[in-house]
């Protein structure tokens, strides 16, 4: 049985609690959204009030900017509904302000796995990688992508790692710029509720909208940047409303 080592947290085949970089069609109802939410990682969470084991993912939008607020679609919060395992997304993509997300990740996807050797044989950096692609994003992209793509980068570098060998790693740590990470990926619901006790209190002066939120519907979250570049910084949170079938992601 092969073992997935993933630092402090071990994860075997014959345990699907946790899953890393998991599938767009696992995760989305409509998987062409995964350019707006990169899928980090999902585990299973056994609900004691109604006796109910739920898949939940963690997503990031790192790179990318909120330009409005709607329900369930402001610069801190993204709201989904939760069906059979996967999320359907209950706020408006407009809020990025209509960009060409979608082009600018098609092309960053494409471009990774062209160059997929080269850029792993060279440990090109994220930042080198975005100052690579500049020319060509401003040709492609009505926004200013180059986070976005520095973001979309270290995340596909660290992932082919991840389905090669079985090892996660940092993109700075497989190009030599981070010594090894020795602290877990999957913040536990304990330590997501420590985290964010001072959040919540304030979240309700920076929301528009409402969503009822309290600390007992935190279920765990992940730290960003070890799934993305190091520039991006703090933490994901999922809460999981059980009455209205819905997940709350906390940025």
């Amino acid at each position: 049985m092969m073992e997935r080592k993933l630092n402090n947290y071990v994860s075997t085949t014959e345990d699907p609690a946790i899953t890393l970089f998991p599938e767009p069609e696992d995760v989305l109802e409509d998987p062409s959204l995964t350019c707006y939410f990169l899928p980090m990682l999902s585990f299973t969470h056994e609900h004691l009030e109604d006796q109910r084991a739920y898949r939940i993912h963690l997503l990031s939008t790192d790179g990318l900017q909120c330009l409005d607020d709607a329900l369930y679609s402001e610069q801190h919060i993204w709201g989904f509904e939760y069906h059979d395992g996967k999320y359907r997304f209950l706020g408006d993509i407009d809020v990025f302000g209509g960009v060409n997300i979608p082009e600018v990740y098609a092309w960053l996807v494409e471009d990774f796995d062209r160059n997929c050797e080269y850029y792993l044989h060279e440990k090109r950096s994220a930042v080198d990688y975005g100052e690579q692609v500049q020319v060509a994003l401003s040709s492609i992209a009505n926004f200013e992508a180059r986070s976005y793509a520095e973001n979309v980068y270290s995340y596909l570098y660290a992932r082919t790692h991840y389905q090669r060998t079985g090892e996660f790693r940092h993109i700075d740590e497989l190009i030599g710029n981070h010594r090894p990470m020795d602290q877990h990926l999957l913040l536990d619901r304990l330590e997501a509720q420590e985290m964010s006790a001072i959040i919540l209190d304030h979240l309700p002066d920076t929301l528009r909208m409402r969503y009822d939120m309290q600390p007992e519907m935190i279920v765990g979250g992940a730290e960003r940047f070890r799934f993305l570049s190091a520039s991006s910084g703090g933490a994901v949170l999922a809460l999981l409303n059980t009455h209205r079938q819905q997940v709350y992601l906390l940025e």
